[in-house]
């Protein structure tokens, strides 16, 4: 991960999810000629926290929210 970006980039639905969840703000989805959808999120705040608290499994989160952040990335990674 390199931290001197000014933006973070997954193609992990679960990461954005997560990242939404906790108020970080979407800078963009782009999907490749194969589908494979991007997600940016601008490098600010907890970003690093969160990740690093994600891949330890130290992370908590309300479920429900989650779940909104998962249906709301789906329908505009398929909505258009």
């Amino acid at each position: 991960m390199d931290k001197n970006k000014a933006s973070y980039k997954t193609q992990s639905l679960l990461i954005a999810a997560t990242l939404l969840s906790l108020d970080t703000p979407l800078e963009s989805i782009e999907k490749d000629s194969t589908g494979k959808s991007t997600f940016t999120f601008p490098r600010q705040g907890k970003l690093d926290q969160i990740l690093e608290a994600f891949w330890d499994k130290t992370l908590q989160i309300e479920p429900n929210l989650l779940w909104e952040s998962i249906r709301f990335l789906k329908s505009r990674i398929y909505g258009g």
